[in-house]
């Protein structure tokens, strides 16, 4: 196969210009742009229907934009509909639903982009693959006998057989049990660091997009809202869309023009003497590594507040502090 092609800082690997897709009327996207560097990953956060998925068929070109350019080292990738077969062979989607063979073992799958090359090749690109995606005990199964974990990461080895210059994943992380999502995290950490591989990546989760991102891009009603690092846009979200979607947050009063995060918060079940919030706590969250809990300051007004220990009861009264500079403001 031949090998990537070499980007630089003048000419990006991966752009969307001014991308805009228009279905019956309906504004898919507006105006999006974005550049993607060489071995960087972009996740695409945003809710539901705001133009995530759209954005990947484009960029895998399933789909024609309405107006816009897409390049691909500087250069405009052919319209789809100019195409005989949809698709590109420098970009490869994996789809949520896999796509595999069922009745071809994962050696078998992962080796079949690749079936026409040499046979020494392909011997030795599989099995890379096979070790990279930690599939040695399972690649002589049947992929129709894969768990969901498995299967996920057989379809990625397999997109990666043919050296993509540009991989597209579409919410991975989707119904994966926690032993399976730590399997895939360990797969995405090699494919960061042994095999350099540039990727775009959609999620609605704010901790994969945390995790994986070297930018993000935060999408709402086909449009982008705000761009950045995850800690810039975690630590400075532009709207109250923004702070929602990338964690929880504790408003300061009805407006939601200000809020502070809930790490931020300190938490005393003595009255303190400085100014203070009284509040009760109303449920308790085990999330692994912290307890998150949940507690009324008056009615319809909650806070979230995570501490280490599990020494708070609901009902029990406690006193929340949090100091000015910690508190982040937004626009209406």
């Amino acid at each position: 196969m031949p090998p990537r092609t070499q980007a630089n800082a003048e000419r990006p690997l991966f752009e969307f210009k001014q991308v805009g897709k228009t279905y019956d009327a309906i504004q898919a996207l507006d105006n999006v742009s974005f550049r993607l560097p060489a071995g960087h990953w972009i996740g695409i956060l945003g809710e539901s229907g705001s133009g995530k998925s759209t954005l990947l068929q484009i960029a895998a070109r399933y789909l024609d934009a309405t107006e816009g350019e897409v390049l691909l080292y500087d250069e405009p990738l052919p319209d789809v509909a100019s195409q005989l077969i949809r698709g590109h062979a420098r970009i490869k989607l994996v789809h949520q639903e896999f796509h595999l063979f069922p009745n071809l073992t994962v050696w078998e799958n992962i080796a079949y982009p690749i079936r026409l090359g040499l046979p020494e090749y392909i011997e030795k690109r599989t099995q890379e693959l096979i070790d990279l995606a930690g599939l040695e005990e399972v690649k002589d199964q049947k992929a129709k006998s894969l768990s969901g974990g498995e299967k996920q990461r057989t379809a990625i080895a397999m997109a990666l057989s043919e050296l993509p210059d540009l991989l597209l994943l579409d919410e991975t992380f989707a119904h994966l049990d926690g032993l399976n999502r730590s399997r895939l995290t360990k797969l995405f950490q090699l494919l960061k660091s042994k095999e350099k591989q540039s990727c775009i990546f959609v999620t609605h989760a704010p901790t994969e997009a945390m995790d994986w991102a070297d930018n993000l891009l935060v999408l709402r009603k086909g449009r982008v809202v705000q761009t950045g690092s995850p800690l810039s846009i975690y630590e400075n979200p532009v709207s109250a869309y923004v702070a929602e979607l990338t964690g929880n947050v504790n408003w300061i009063g009805k407006n939601r023009l200000q809020f502070v995060r809930p790490e931020k918060v300190r938490v005393s079940k003595q009255r303190p003497s400085g100014a203070h919030i009284e509040a009760q706590v109303r449920h308790t969250h085990f999330r692994g590594i912290h307890w998150e809990y949940s507690c009324e300051i008056k009615k319809g007004l909650w806070w979230v507040v995570y501490r280490l220990r599990n020494d708070l009861r609901p009902g029990q009264a406690v006193f929340l502090r949090y100091s000015e500079k910690d508190v982040i403001g937004v626009e209406s």
